[in-house]
């Protein structure tokens, strides 16, 4: 039997001040929306391994939390560095699951880590805008199909919100 998971829920009464005061556009507040971080069950998945992660160890490194995941997963974790469109292709073509896993989980886990606690590790952030980068390209967005004009623009505003000063 399969097991079917509800949406989870993202409150403004359960996120970090900082995250309230960055996140105002309600896509990032939309458990089921798939072009949300922290939709579907990637970003619930996410979010509850670093709570888990903080409730065993506070100060524990969040990357760790994404390797552990990655690994779990059996999701390639390389090629962060990775943007160039020919590269990405050849990626993509040798492993499309492990590229778009990668930057769903890289992306939830920067903005699970704003939503918890109002700020992001620097290698998360880094690997983030380097996955935006990725998602930005034409031959990513054509997968969004007639919603790839919309999937842009929240991109660049992911963007945005993580260029800031999150340490």
């Amino acid at each position: 039997m399969v097991e079917e998971h509800e949406p989870h829920e993202l409150t403004r009464d359960d996120a970090h001040a900082r995250a309230i005061e960055a996140l105002t556009d309600a896509f990032f507040w939309d458990a089921g929306d798939l072009g949300s971080p922290l939709g579907g069950d990637t970003g619930r998945d996410i979010l509850e391994a670093l709570r888990d992660a903080r409730e065993v160890d506070p100060r524990g490194r969040v990357v760790a939390v994404l390797d552990e995941i990655l690994a779990r997963w059996e999701v390639a974790n390389d090629s962060w560095d990775v943007v160039s469109e020919a590269e990405v292709q050849a990626i993509g073509e040798d492993d499309e699951f492990s590229l778009l896993t990668r930057d769903e989980a890289i992306l939830a886990l920067a903005f699970a880590q704003i939503f918890v606690e109002g700020r992001v590790e620097s290698e998360v952030r880094r690997r983030a805008l380097l996955a935006l980068t990725r998602q930005a390209l034409p031959a990513l967005l054509h997968g969004w199909g007639d919603k790839r004009l919309e999937r842009a623009l929240r991109v660049e505003r992911m963007r945005e919100i993580l260029a800031r000063r999150w340490d």
